[in-house]
């Protein structure tokens, strides 16, 4: 009967490459519960859209923003981020809703308010793509 560690041995490349994934997977979860930020859904951003004190802010470049995005949303792509902090600091938002195409920029862009200071940030996980994909309306154009 072969032991484990024989297995092991035998099948080295594919141990390494579990071991890998289970790493991967753990570092990614650890990840997630220390994020300081919150991830929401397409039907909580529409709850909190156009509500007073909430600012909804589209990180991704004009050309994107153009195809469509959530009526209300305010555009700043991610590069230029950074050089409106002061801006947000000065409107005071109580609460600020990031998106992207994905979720992916917008995670970058609550990292970099948490950052600097920011409180109560949150993002559409999965982007306009899962807003669209659950019939929520964009507006297009400028």
């Amino acid at each position: 009967m072969e032991t484990f560690f024989d297995f092991l041995v035998r099948h080295w490349a594919l141990s390494l490459a579990a071991l890998v994934l289970i790493v991967l997977l753990i570092g990614n979860e650890l990840s997630r519960r220390l994020q300081k930020f919150e991830t929401i859904d397409p039907p909580e951003v529409a709850r909190k859209a156009g509500r007073d004190g909430v600012a909804l802010i589209d990180v991704r470049e004009p050309n994107e923003w153009r195809e469509g995005h959530i009526k209300g949303a305010r555009h700043i792509p991610l590069g230029k981020l950074e050089g409106k902090l002061g801006d947000l600091r000065s409107e005071a938002p109580q609460e600020i809703v990031l998106y992207c195409r994905s979720g992916n920029r917008s995670g970058t862009a609550a990292n970099i308010l948490v950052k600097n200071g920011f409180e109560n940030v949150s993002h559409l996980g999965g982007g306009i793509i899962a807003w669209e994909s659950q019939n929520y309306p964009v507006s297009k154009g400028k």
